[in-house]
């Protein structure tokens, strides 16, 4: 789209879309939030530490897929958020179509958004079928939805034939190289190095090595799990990065003592930050609640939550962007 602006070179213009990606990325966490709680420091607490993030910052400006699977992580948290907190059936079904469009849009971009796909996909017929908004012309239109959103694949075979796509992978003219292609075959379909020896180093070199953004911000949840706990979309986060975290570390299990390995490692931890960032948000928000309804001064308890959101933020960019 930018290379359409006059004065711009291609990859400018790239590297300006992927910004722009990741800006969006940021303001949908913080709508997420804001639609589950309400406006506040923790809105901006979970934007504001994501966006300013060493691998965030550092995805986003160059011209990768990374910063587009962001925005697709926002955007899949905002309409979740949505679908949870909307008041009635119409507006809920309303919700879980554009969901189910933006679930297939997604897996075009890259593939390890089918982990959390896989995981609001049921959510969401469940919790249609809870409310009886789930009927048989609903599964057709969701499933619609959701096919609609592969419909950029078609560019493949169109630009395989008209010999444009020549350094993608495989051959699209062939049913054969396009199924190479959609499972991402020659790049290991979910696998980054075919031996079990190193199933545990991302888990334990990610706990020494994880960014500011999630040690600091996970303090607010343990102080406030209960109320957490109580919520249904919360346990949705919390499912959808643990269970992406533990495949991840399961399957993509470079050896990254090696920094080379690491950084081909450390940029697929980004989607999980998102929801860790999320939930901080939350935590944050429900540790004002808590606080004013306890002890009263809501003032008080909300200044100190905008300066301590201010701090954080500011001490990850002194500390990542030196």
């Amino acid at each position: 789209m930018l290379s359409l602006l006059p004065l711009s070179s291609p990859a400018h213009s790239v590297n300006v879309l992927c910004a722009v990606f990741g800006a969006g990325a940021s303001g949908a966490l913080c709508f997420t939030v804001c639609r589950v709680v309400g406006p506040g420091p923790g809105a901006v607490l979970a934007g504001g530490v994501f966006e300013v993030s060493k691998l965030v910052w550092q995805w986003s400006v160059v011209a990768e897929v990374f910063s587009l699977n962001n925005l697709f992580v926002g955007i899949l948290f905002s309409l979740s958020a949505c679908f949870h907190c909307a008041e009635s059936v119409h507006h809920k079904k309303k919700f879980a179509l554009w969901g189910a469009l933006f679930c297939g849009l997604s897996l075009c971009n890259q593939h390890t958004l089918v982990l959390y796909v896989a995981i609001i996909i049921p959510w969401a017929l469940l919790h249609l079928n809870t409310h009886n908004g789930l009927s048989l012309f609903g599964l057709v239109s969701l499933g619609m939805c959701f096919l609609a959103g592969f419909v950029p694949y078609i560019y493949l075979p169109i630009s395989s034939y008209l010999n444009r796509a020549r350094w993608s992978w495989g051959d699209q003219t062939s049913l054969h190289g396009l199924l190479t292609h959609l499972l991402r075959a020659e790049y290991g379909t979910f696998s980054l190095v075919p031996t079990d020896s190193l199933v545990f180093s991302s888990i334990t070199v990610l706990s020494a090595e994880a960014s500011v953004n999630v040690n600091t911000v996970c303090v607010t949840l343990i102080f406030f799990l209960s109320n957490i706990l109580r919520c249904v979309f919360v346990w949705l986060i919390v499912t959808m990065v643990s269970i992406y975290s533990v495949f991840f570390a399961w399957r993509a299990n470079l050896n990254i003592e090696n920094p080379l390995l690491l950084g081909v490692m450390e940029r697929f931890w980004l989607q999980a930050d998102a929801g860790v960032c999320v939930l901080a948000g939350l935590g944050l928000s429900w540790a004002v609640c808590w606080l004013n309804g306890r002890l009263g001064r809501g003032t008080l308890w909300n200044t100190g939550a905008w300066i301590l959101t201010a701090g954080l933020i500011s001490h990850m960019i002194s500390l990542n962007h030196k």
